[in-house]
């Protein structure tokens, strides 16, 4: 969970960022971070749900099918759902070509994000920990939230 912070921003803007989050709880960040992309929710077949997860960067619980990213929440990842990011104008793409039902308790989620640059190298661990603080099943928020202290905490103490 180290490294440096935000790497795709100029120095500036990482200072900008460092300042920011001085002092943050972890709702504070939750709250400033509320619009970070704009989420649609589908129905799925197994089948497609498959299919998709070459075409999405996962977060959320779908990253815990990774075992590193498992272990940094202390969550097992499971099939049949997908939860990513994809480009902005994408997920009505992905929705025609998979076949996908627009559903508020579906089991795809997309987050269409025009910050592509910052998920280069796969989706920061902030990111994962945010998404799962939004996650229905208590466990999953739990973990997010934790992970998200334990960042702040570390980012504090880099002062």
């Amino acid at each position: 969970m180290s490294g440096e912070a935000a790497p795709w921003l100029n120095p500036h803007e990482r200072y900008r960022l460092r300042t920011s989050l001085q002092g943050r709880s972890v709702e504070d960040v939750m709250v400033a971070a509320r619009k970070r992309a704009t989420v649609r929710t589908f129905r799925a077949t197994a089948e497609a749900v498959g299919k998709l997860q070459e075409h999405v960067l996962p977060t959320g619980g779908a990253a815990m099918r990774a075992a590193d990213m498992g272990a940094v929440f202390g969550l097992a990842g499971g099939d049949g759902f997908m939860d990513g990011y994809v480009p902005v104008g994408t997920a009505d793409e992905m929705a025609a070509a998979f076949h996908l039902e627009e559903s508020e308790d579906g089991n795809v989620t997309l987050r269409e994000v025009d910050f592509e640059e910052g998920l280069r190298n796969g989706v920061p661990v902030a990111a994962i920990a945010l998404d799962l603080t939004e996650s229905l099943a208590t466990r999953e928020q739990s973990a997010g939230r934790r992970v998200l202290r334990k960042l702040l905490e570390d980012y504090a103490s880099r002062g």
